[in-house]
């Protein structure tokens, strides 16, 4: 663990965010439909637990474990391997549906091409710092429940 590249973790950080503010920020930011907006309500939620759950000190913004981490297997990470990033998803979801444009599906799509990459790279590094995530791996769901 002590060789790990500097650059990508960055780089997929540097795409996460501008791909999140392009599709905040280019078009209606504010969803109309009050279903949708129930829905980045439970998003934002989802994402204040897992930090809250994750704990400060433990968490870091790029893919790479935090040094000395403590593995956490608590709700919401007892279901999902990666809440926050589903956090993300279901929080942009409504803004592309409410105010559609091939922009923003095309900041969507890098979007989750990045947040695919961090998890890989992301899960890769727990299995090397933390014995028990090969276990965890097997039992939990990456972001959607059910499906992947």
């Amino acid at each position: 663990m002590a060789n790990k590249p500097f650059f990508l973790p960055r780089i997929l950080v540097f795409f996460q965010f501008s791909s999140l503010f392009a599709l905040m920020f280019y078009g209606q930011l504010f969803v109309d439909s009050i279903f949708l907006l129930s829905i980045q309500l439970f998003a934002v939620f989802l994402g204040l637990w897992a930090i809250m759950v994750m704990r400060i000190g433990n968490f870091n913004i790029t893919p790479t474990p935090v040094k000395n981490g403590v593995f956490v297997n608590n709700p919401p990470y007892k279901i999902l391997r990666h809440p926050m990033y589903t956090s993300i998803l279901l929080f942009v979801i409504p803004e592309l549906i409410d105010d559609f444009s091939g922009f923003r599906l095309s900041c969507f799509s890098v979007l989750s091409i990045t947040l695919i990459f961090k998890i890989q790279y992301e899960e890769k590094n727990l299995l090397l710092q933390f014995s028990e995530y090969s276990a965890y791996k097997n039992n939990t769901w990456r972001i959607i429940p059910f499906l992947w």
